[in-house]
């Protein structure tokens, strides 16, 4: 369904659910998945899980139409210390007298890192699934452990494989284009300390080479900056053009090779 929940007036609190859904029942589920576990976050369930609930009727419509609400929170850090239970679900309930109020409201919090089932005792569907997302990234979609060789998991564990491909990829293209323009950066700055280098040593020498052995001076000078080993002006000038093209072509190497 539709993950936003209307607002009323301008003054409604937008509600972003991160998967909302209808069962063939009728029975709406919020299902959220959440990093951190901050002290409100009970109160946000709580507040979600009501505009779900309100959600299912408009004005004049009557109260018996609505359905079981049930919201469910996979959680990757601890909230409720107190318990070494990593599934904890809350209902409407009267301790007192073993009385529930209404089945309408559920909210199911489960708390990753207290799984630590090994694969070879997953005994049903919702230990596979908390071991799948504590340790998908690692899981070949070809080569599943058996308690896990289930059509739904080996789909989601191609689905995850996909995506980190996809974020590897995109994360060499960015990687690639960042070395270009660094290496593009770099010797059109040297080229054009190179060009004032040369024409300062042209002025001395009173020859074309000058201009070349400036501009040499200039690259040599940015790559040795890039890679943070920069050399005194005096010993670069004692060098001759052989030389300092030599240099700057070992210095590119080495600067291609850490940029790789």
């Amino acid at each position: 369904m539709n993950p936003f929940s209307l607002q009323e007036t301008d003054q409604d609190k937008l509600s972003i659910l991160d998967i909302k859904a209808r069962d063939q029942s009728g029975r709406r589920f919020n299902i959220e998945m959440q990093m951190i576990g901050y002290e409100s976050l009970p109160q946000r369930f709580l507040y979600y899980w009501a505009r779900l609930y309100q959600d299912q009727i408009q004005k004049g419509e009557d109260y018996a139409n609505l359905q079981p609400t049930i919201s469910i929170c996979f959680l990757n850090s601890i909230l409720f210390p107190q318990t070494a239970d990593y599934y904890l679900p809350f209902h409407l309930w009267n301790r007192e007298n073993d009385i529930l109020l209404s089945k309408d409201l559920g909210i199911h919090m489960v708390e990753l890192p207290k799984f630590h089932q090994t694969v070879e005792n997953l005994a049903d569907p919702l230990e596979k699934w908390l071991y799948f997302l504590r340790n998908g990234a690692e899981l070949d979609p070809d080569n599943l452990p058996t308690p896990l060789n289930v059509s739904a998991i080996k789909h989601a564990t191609e689905e995850l494989a996909m995506i980190t491909k996809e974020a590897r990829l995109k994360s060499q293209r960015d990687f690639s284009t960042m070395q270009r323009d660094f290496r593009e950066e770099g010797l059109r700055l040297g080229k054009e300390q190179g060009i004032q280098l040369g024409k300062e040593q042209g002025i001395q020498l009173g020859k074309e080479e000058g201009r070349e052995e400036g501009i040499l001076l200039g690259v040599i000078q940015s790559y040795q900056e890039i890679l943070g080993e920069v050399a005194p002006a005096q010993e670069l000038s004692a060098k001759s053009v052989e030389d300092l093209e030599k240099l700057a072509a070992e210095l590119k190497s080495r600067l291609q090779d850490r940029l790789k």
